[in-house]
């Protein structure tokens, strides 16, 4: 079920702050946990020790603290406190009991849990995760925390898809601020009354924010999409290149390679789970066309760094996203052998040939300029036409196993044509979303070099999350194409 977002108010929305270069590990914060309900919705079961994938979900919610990097967890319990108590203890973290749990409702957990933390660590911030956020991504966190360090006085709020979820991070400054609130309207009226001087949104790519585990099928949904944290949706993959600042070139050409891929894809999975070519049947899996286009979304997201593809595969492993990472580290070449099936790799691989910037391009041309570039170079020309015929070749395994030529499969896209272009209302992908600070950490072989990040009309310090370089130059390894 998706969590009720974090109201905004349109007259006191936060203000958003540029983000900087500062080590995450400069922050201070408490992960707090919040586990005192009885989760009357999911009785008899009970969210913290139900089951999430052979941990219980407050297990989960530990693990993602922790690595997130949030050292100090503390959990405050109030129903069955003993069972959480024991479970807390298994997992090395601490507990606070919430004696008002069953009349105060959750502002009465926060209360109890930013009482805990000021009390326990000196000039430590608040990282509120509700038990049932067990989804969120170690990613989100580590924006939070990286987040904080520009913005000592400030409450963070995770954004996605234009909402609020959790886990806020509040500083030590404001915890004194909380614990004072009424409470009226729980901790989003709390929120609000602390004045938007006093909150700064952060923009993740976690759809999983929005989450919660109120009812049986939420739970049920949880468990479905718990081995899927590690692929990015299509909306998130647009998410992460926001967080990226990836130029309106890199985006451009971004959306024109996903819009070219889904289309491949299409084109496959009519034939396949029971489809036929040629009166013969086509018994090989369907292709996932959500994974097609996040993949192609993301193929360049390290484009500017020494072979890019490798480093975007790393980059994305480092931030929890390995379910993209093989397809973006293989997209420059293909080495598919004739007896294995066209996959989700060979689409995103060949659809970056088919578009040059946001154009659609025929593979002849594509890499004609490439060999024209490097006719002074026969070793170079030599690896060039070899990609050229391995190119050609896939392009032939696609048009006979969808039993259309490559022309029909993309319609209404057609060379000379713009793969896609933004919409008239200006709310396709070129325009800026709201900045946060990117990652200070690389994935190896990936390094960290400065990017412009676009925060309205502010511009803001460098990153390590990035740069997402434009359409630059390549390096010289026969030339990329």
């Amino acid at each position: 079920m998706a969590r009720k977002p974090i109201e905004k108010n349109e007259q006191d929305g936060p203000s958003i702050v540029a983000p900087s270069a500062v080590s995450a590990g400069a922050t201070r914060a408490v992960g707090v946990v919040l586990a005192a309900g009885a989760s009357s919705r999911m009785a008899p079961d009970f969210k913290p020790l139900l089951d999430l994938h052979g941990a219980t979900v407050l297990a989960r919610c530990v693990e993602t603290l922790r690595a997130g990097g949030v050292a100090d967890v503390l959990v405050v319990t109030g129903h069955r406190a003993e069972e959480v108590a024991a479970e807390a203890g298994r997992l090395g973290v601490a507990t606070v009991r919430n004696p008002a749990w069953r009349e105060g409702g959750m502002f009465s957990s926060v209360r109890t849990g930013l009482a805990a933390v000021a009390g326990r660590v000196d000039d430590a911030g608040a990282l509120l995760l509700p038990v049932d956020a067990a989804l969120v991504r170690p990613l989100t966190v580590r924006l939070l925390l990286e987040r904080a360090s520009l913005c000592p006085c400030r409450v963070l709020l995770p954004v996605f898809d234009g909402q609020w979820g959790h886990p806020p991070l509040l500083p030590p400054a404001l915890l004194s601020i909380v614990l004072a609130d009424n409470g009226e309207g729980g901790l989003r009226g709390a929120l609000h009354r602390l004045g938007r001087e006093k909150r700064a949104e952060v923009a993740v790519p976690d759809r999983f924010i929005l989450r919660d585990m109120d009812t049986p099928g939420d739970y049920r949904a949880a468990r479905a999409d718990w081995p899927t944290r590690d692929e990015p949706t299509p909306q998130e993959a647009r998410a992460l290149l926001a967080v990226r600042s990836v130029p309106p070139g890199g985006m451009a050409h971004a959306e024109g390679v996903a819009a070219v891929a889904v289309r491949l894809a299409d084109a496959l999975n009519r034939v396949r789970g029971g489809g036929l070519t040629g009166g013969k049947p086509v018994n090989v899996p369907r292709l996932d066309r959500d994974l097609v286009e996040a993949a192609a979304l993301l193929h360049d997201i390290a484009k500017g760094q020494p072979r890019h593809e490798a480093a975007g595969g790393a980059l994305l492993r480092e931030l929890g996203f390995s379910g993209v990472a093989d397809i973006v580290a293989a997209h420059r070449d293909s080495a598919l052998s004739d007896d294995q099936p066209l996959t989700e790799r060979e689409l995103v691989y060949f659809a970056d040939k088919l578009v040059r910037c946001h154009m659609v391009v025929d593979v002849e041309a594509r890499f004609g300029e490439k060999l024209a570039q490097w006719r002074h170079d026969p070793e170079a020309a030599v690896a060039i036409e070899g990609r050229l015929q391995r190119a050609l070749a896939l392009r032939a395994r696609l048009e006979a196993e969808a039993g259309r030529p490559l022309q029909d499969m993309l319609f209404p896209l057609c060379v000379g044509q713009p793969a896609w272009a933004p919409a008239l209302d200006g709310s396709a992908a070129l325009s800026a979303c709201p900045a946060t600070a990117p990652l200070l950490f690389a994935g190896p072989g990936v390094s960290a070099v400065p990017a412009v990040q676009h925060v309205q009309t502010e511009t803001s310090a460098s990153s390590a999350i990035g740069p997402a370089g434009g359409r630059g130059p390549a390096s010289r390894s026969g030339g990329r194409a």
